[in-house]
């Protein structure tokens, strides 16, 4: 008989964390550790794929997932985005720490979402890759673009903007600018599209004017929420952290779900979220989805 170690401890309270995190909000629940990039994808749609095999005695349609992020690819998000929707009716997103970027377009896909006072989502930031494979945000090239522009259109002396010119021409490539563009274009036609259909299904009449809410006016709002969240100078920086209280805000005004509110749900969700980060960096995973059948690793 094979002695217990901690590896079987701890996967085995991740196990039991995951399960009782399913049972009191009713559904399947995974979590996700990763950045927003291919082959998260791929694992992810294996992943649904299993949970859906070994229990399709008694299946779900509510699909729990926590999400910890720094953000990732659009395209990465509608994959992941449609897996979920095309094996679950309902999908709930749990954000314990952070969400950025895609990740926030990732959550606004949700029919509901869940943080407390620590939790944040992000500004629209889409990712470039640099030379030695790390992610970088692409919204602040843009920004610094438009700023440099600005100045050598506005000065009444060009040779007073030399610099300028000289490292517009060294740094910007206008293929990575264009793509930079059509990813936060593709980040807002998102949202706009997913907003109205999961989110405001069931929004019928307006709080403050008790109007019938039409999906003109869904479409409508989704698309201001877009925009806010996409417009880099009004967060300053990609790792802004736009927190409950601002989305719940007089701005926003979305609807989320104060898991700090109920004492035996935040202990779970803060416990399974520390210890599986806690337990997978140990083990060497960079990143990964663990659900109630294991890991598995994506990176």
């Amino acid at each position: 008989m094979e002695a217990i170690n901690t590896h079987h401890l701890s996967s085995g309270f991740l196990t039991q964390m995951n399960e009782s995190l399913g049972e009191k909000l009713t559904g399947d629940c995974v979590f996700i550790d990763s950045e927003l990039r291919p082959p998260l994808d791929d694992e992810f749609r294996v992943v649904i794929e299993r949970i859906k095999e070994k229990t399709q005695d008694a299946p779900k349609e509510h699909l729990i997932v926590m999400l910890h992020t720094a953000g990732g690819y659009m395209e990465t998000v509608e994959r992941l985005v449609a897996v979920m929707r095309t094996h679950y009716k309902l999908v709930s997103f749990i954000i314990p720490n952070y969400a950025y970027s895609a990740g926030t377009v990732l959550a606004l896909s949700a029919d509901r979402i869940y943080m407390d006072y620590y939790s944040v989502l992000g500004p629209i930031d889409p990712q470039i890759v640099t030379q030695d494979g790390r992610l970088f945000p692409g919204r602040g090239v843009l920004a610094k673009f438009e700023e440099i522009c600005n100045t050598i259109n506005e000065a009444e002396n060009p040779q007073e903007c030399r610099a300028e010119l000289a490292y517009l021409v060294k740094q910007f490539d206008p293929e990575q600018l264009f793509a930079i563009e059509q990813a936060v274009q593709h980040g807002i036609s998102l949202i706009t599209e997913w907003l109205p259909k999961y989110k405001f299904k069931d929004w019928t009449t307006c709080s403050r004017t008790q109007r019938k809410v039409t999906p003109e006016m869904k479409e409508e709002r989704a698309r201001e929420i877009a925009k806010a969240l996409a417009d880099a100078t009004r967060w300053h920086s990609h790792g802004r952290g736009i927190p409950m209280r601002d989305l719940r805000g007089s701005d926003l005004r979305l609807k989320i779900d104060d898991f700090g509110e109920n004492p035996e749900l935040s202990a779970t969700i803060r416990n399974y979220h520390g210890l599986a980060v806690d337990y997978c960096r140990q083990v060497g995973y960079k990143a990964y989805i663990h659900f109630q059948f294991g890991n598995r690793r994506v990176l």
